[in-house]
């Protein structure tokens, strides 16, 4: 779905999908849920205050959060959130 979207010009989107897992039904696990990938291209011109790939990287790091954040807050309302440095192996 990403490759359609971007040859049809689109530079910033949502893709959601259902996901299947062969996990037996119960309080905690259900076979069946959503996943979420987001897309957004960034033209030179909003890299431009960066001169190396490691400030380019803040940038886009920056402009996610606040994506995500704003995205949050329009779902759940006006909610404490918080950002975790971790590492998962799973996603």
């Amino acid at each position: 779905h990403q490759t359609t979207l971007l040859q049809e010009g689109y530079d910033e989107f949502l893709v959601t999908g259902d996901v299947y897992r062969r996990d037996e039904i119960d309080s905690s696990h259900y076979p069946i849920f959503h996943q979420m990938e987001g897309v957004k291209m960034f033209t030179p011109e909003e890299l431009s205050g960066a001169s190396t790939p490691e400030e380019r990287l803040k940038i886009v790091e920056q402009d996610l959060k606040h994506g995500l954040e704003g995205m949050a807050k329009e779902l759940f309302g006006d909610v404490e959130m918080r950002w975790v440095d971790a590492y998962f192996p799973f996603t």
